[in-house]
């Protein structure tokens, strides 16, 4: 199935309303091990990314671009597997898999053992629909 552009742009700016719906900033957080079923409770997470507020923009070509991202600092040793964004409460909006580039992953890291202290920086941020 393919969707329209006009239905794109809506879609992302339903996904951007809702990470920006809370008073607080949206989060990306990377996560070892394997995602709960139906944006269930996750352990802790490796490492927490602060978006900005608003945390994206919508391109003419639908793409939600994540901007104005902080770094975030690795709290715990462990594997990179998946990702989710978050609202500022905390409320799941996605889920996403996590792998090092060209594995096709929606995540990409240079690195996916993370260790404590390093920092991860979020740059360059795409989500789309095909």
């Amino acid at each position: 199935m393919r969707y329209a552009l006009a239905v794109r742009r809506a879609r992302a700016l339903a996904v951007l309303n809702t990470l920006d719906g809370a008073s607080k900033p949206a989060k990306l957080l990377l996560y070892g091990g394997a995602p709960p079923p139906d944006f269930g409770p996750a352990a802790s997470a490796l490492v927490e990314i602060v978006l900005s507020k608003p945390s994206g923009t919508i391109s003419d070509t639908a793409e939600l671009i994540l901007t104005g991202a902080t770094e975030g600092m690795v709290s715990a040793a462990g594997r990179a597997a998946w990702a989710r964004l978050v609202t500022g409460d905390g409320q799941p909006v996605a889920d996403m898999d996590v792998g090092l580039p060209g594995a096709g992953a929606a995540v990409e890291l240079p690195i996916v053992d993370l260790q404590p202290g390093a920092l991860v920086r979020l740059s360059g941020a795409k989500l789309l629909e095909p």
